[in-house]
């Protein structure tokens, strides 16, 4: 199969709630898109929203937040490095904003 001559992966979600089957269809129609299109620019905004995935407008401000957070790292820490885990202070940190 192919999509403006490029060759496309398949990507099989199974939704249990047929009443979000219906929502997800509907929404799609209101656009005037396919469900497949639909479905792929929800997921690449959740990508972008996890920092999962860059788009083209903003790899070049990414990779200059990067560089400066290496300096930044390299001058303040000057090689030590954390003896903790950054997942464990975030998950530390997740858990305590989260609790009642």
């Amino acid at each position: 199969m192919t999509n403006r001559g490029r060759r496309t992966a398949r990507l099989n979600i199974y939704v249990p709630d047929p009443g979000v089957r219906r929502q997800v269809k509907v929404a799609a129609a209101k656009r005037d898109l396919s469900v497949s299109e639909y479905c792929l620019r929800a997921i690449t905004t959740q990508l972008l929203t996890d920092g999962e995935r860059v788009d083209a407008g903003r790899s070049k401000l990414g990779r200059a937040a990067v560089d400066r957070a290496r300096r930044f790292q390299a001058e303040t820490f000057k090689g030590r490095v954390f003896s903790v885990s950054s997942a464990d202070l975030i998950r530390d940190a997740r858990k305590r904003r989260d609790a009642p």
